[in-house]
C-alpha cells in the first residue's frame, strides 16, 4: 500500500532533483517515478521538530523553520540538525539567498528576518501575516503578505507591492524572471512576470487551502513536541521549470507545468 501525506506544508526541489516534502511531524524525499521515502518524524532522532517549510541547502542538507520557533540545518542521512535561531512566533517561509543568507518570516509580528553568520538582521516589519518567501535571481526578496493580500518585494526594509488582488496568498516561488503564487483563496497558481508585470492563471481547482466558505481553527500545540501547528501551501520549482504544489487539503503533491501559453496539472497524487 502506497504511503499517503497527512498535511503537506512547505516544499523544496534540490540541485539533483530530489523533492523534500514536510508533512509535519513527518518529513519525506520524492523524486519523479518513485514512491515517498521517509526521511524523519518526530520520534525520529536527530529530527528538527514540526517542520512547518524547507529550503533546499548543500547535498543532503535541508534548511527548516518549525512550529517551535526555530530555524535548523538537518542532515537526514546522518540524523541530526544544528539549531541557527530560535524564539520565534510562528515561522512560516524560508529561503536561502544567494550569499548563504536564510530569510524567513514571522506570521504574527510581521517581521522578514535574515540569517547569516550566526547574527539576525530585520529586513522588514509591520506586515500583515507573511507566509511565503522566495529570492529572484539578483538577490531580492519577496514575501507573500497573505492577510492583505499581495506579494511584496522588499528593498531598504521598505515593502513594495509586486502582484495585489489577490485572496490570501500563501507558498511562492521564483523561476526564470517569473514569480509563481499560490492563492489558497481561489486554489489557484498565478505566474507574474517581473519584467513586465503581465500575469495570468496557469492552475486552478487546486486541493489547497480550506474549503472555500470555511474559516479554519488553528490547531494548538502539542507541549514538549511543537507549537501551534498552522497550515501553508507550499510551491517550489524544478531546474526544468516544473512546478510543485503541495496540496494540503487533501495530502497530494501535485506538478504543475507551464507549456505554451498554457498549464497543466500532472499526475495529481505523488509524483
Amino acid at each position: 500500500m502506497e504511503r499517503g501525506l497527512q498535511w503537506p506544508l512547505g516544499i523544496a526541489v534540490s540541485s539533483d532533483n530530489e523533492l523534500f516534502v514536510a508533512d509535519g511531524g513527518y518529513a519525506y524525499s520524492l523524486r519523479p517515478g518513485d514512491g515517498l521515502e521517509l526521511l524523519g518524524m518526530l520520534f525520529t532522532r536527530g529530527f528538527p521538530g514540526w517542520i512547518r517549510d524547507v529550503a533546499a541547502a548543500d547535498a543532503g542538507q535541508w534548511i527548516v523553520t518549525t512550529a517551535n520557533g526555530t530555524v535548523a540545518r538537518w542532515r537526514p542521512a546522518v540524523q541530526e540538525h544544528e539549531q541557527l535561531a530560535s524564539g520565534y512566533d510562528q515561522l512560516m517561509g524560508v529561503a536561502l539567498a544567494p550569499g548563504g543568507a536564510i530569510i524567513f518570516a514571522e506570521y504574527l509580528t510581521g517581521r522578514v528576518l535574515g540569517l547569516q553568520g550566526g547574527n539576525t538582521s530585520r529586513l522588514a516589519s509591520g506586515l500583515d501575516k507573511p507566509m511565503g518567501v522566495a529570492i529572484g535571481g539578483d538577490g531580492t526578496v519577496y514575501v507573500a503578505e497573505s492577510a492583505a493580500g499581495r506579494v511584496v518585494k522588499l528593498s531598504e526594509g521598505k515593502a513594495q507591492t509586486v502582484v495585489d488582488g489577490l485572496k490570501q496568498p500563501q507558498g511562492i516561488t521564483v523561476y526564470g524572471g517569473k514569480l509563481y503564487v499560490i492563492d489558497t483563496g481561489t486554489k489557484e497558481v498565478l505566474e507574474c512576470d517581473l519584467a513586465m508585470g503581465a500575469r495570468r492563471t496557469i492552475a486552478s481547482n487546486l486541493p489547497v487551502g480550506a474549503p472555500l466558505g470555511v474559516i479554519p481553527k488553528p490547531l494548538g500545540g502539542v507541549r514538549g513536541f511543537c507549537g501551534p501547528m498552522t497550515s501553508m501551501s507550499g510551491i517550489a520549482a524544478g531546474a526544468d521549470g516544473t512546478l510543485y504544489v503541495s496540496g494540503d487539503a487533501d495530502g497530494s503533491i501535485l506538478a504543475v507545468r507551464a507549456n505554451q501559453g498554457n498549464a497543466r496539472v500532472r499526475n495529481r497524487g505523488y509524483w
